[in-house]
């Protein structure tokens, strides 16, 4: 940065802020090394504190973001699991009612912690099922 340049740096990321907080401090040593006027406002004591307080949030903030992503990648591997050991329960109680009737076999689950839930189009054909009366007639279409 020129001595007479009056444009502020760009501080737009934290690697910049990083960059200028250097740059400020080791040029007021620098100044002061000159025998020139220390900056007062603020002194180089407050920036000093400011940017070592940055550093420090912004270390604890790289380290909170590797413990996330590396517990997530464990989270993954354990819902895989989870999976796996959830599928193997499911298909042992189904096996094991298979040769029940199908409410029967659906109220038996229960106990086991298995809920079927119908999909809509099974919803709708149970209630047509419902709704027509069987029919112990036989109809003939033959006319003879």
């Amino acid at each position: 940065m020129e001595e007479n340049d009056s444009r502020v740096p760009a501080l737009n990321t934290e690697q910049e802020v990083i960059k200028w907080g250097e740059v400020l401090i080791k040029g007021e040593a620098e100044r002061i090394r000159k025998g020139m006027a220390p900056v007062t406002n603020p002194t180089i004591a407050i920036v000093k504190v400011r940017y070592e307080n940055f550093l420090e949030s912004f270390n604890y903030q790289k380290t909170l973001q590797k413990t996330n992503t590396r517990t997530l990648g464990d989270l993954s591997k354990l819902r895989k699991e989870a999976d796996e050991l959830i599928t193997r329960i499911w298909n042992e109680v189904e096996n094991t009612f298979n040769d029940f009737p199908d409410d029967l076999k659906r109220e038996r689950s229960k106990e086991y912690g298995l809920v079927y839930v119908y999909r809509k189009n099974e919803i709708r054909n149970i209630h047509i099922l419902e709704k027509e009366p069987v029919s112990d007639k036989v109809v003939s279409t033959n006319p003879l």
